[in-house]
């Protein structure tokens, strides 16, 4: 697996169910009707369904850097803005492009650019993440 500024990690597919955004809604204590309520989502606000909420799309962009760092990395920092929609029953597209690559003692820390396509295509949920690989697993440090 390539650790060179450019390359591509491995993407995540996700698809935001109306189930799951109501779960997550109510594990965070977010009553907004937005979220969880078709009615109002669509005719109340104008959406063309309900929204996913932003801090489950963070939690799709750490799983799909925990997959691709393996089970002993950790994510240490991860930035993001919300620029688009992301629909309840939507499947998105988590991306990430390696910025630079250090070694560290007991690892390797890697800085990307990572983001979220809607299923328009278009990314909606652009960011930035540093995760620090050990070396006891995920892609080979730098030699």
């Amino acid at each position: 697996m390539s650790l060179q500024p450019g390359a591509s990690i491995t993407t995540l597919m996700k698809r935001p169910t109306s189930v799951a955004m109501f779960r997550f809604s109510a594990v965070m204590w977010n009553a907004h009707r937005t979220h969880i309520d078709h009615p109002y989502a669509t005719e109340s606000e104008g959406h063309k369904s309900t929204l996913a909420q932003d801090y489950l799309l963070a939690t799709y962009l750490s799983e799909m850097l925990i997959a691709w760092g393996g089970p002993h990395s950790r994510v240490t920092r991860l930035s993001y803005r919300n620029r688009g929609p992301v629909y309840a029953n939507t499947e998105v597209k988590c991306w990430g492009k390696i910025v630079s690559v250090a070694r560290e003692a007991g690892g390797t820390k890697v800085e990307l650019e990572v983001g979220i396509d809607n299923s328009d295509g278009l990314t909606c949920v652009p960011g930035r993440a540093t995760i620090m690989l050990s070396d006891l697993d995920g892609p080979q440090a730098v030699q």
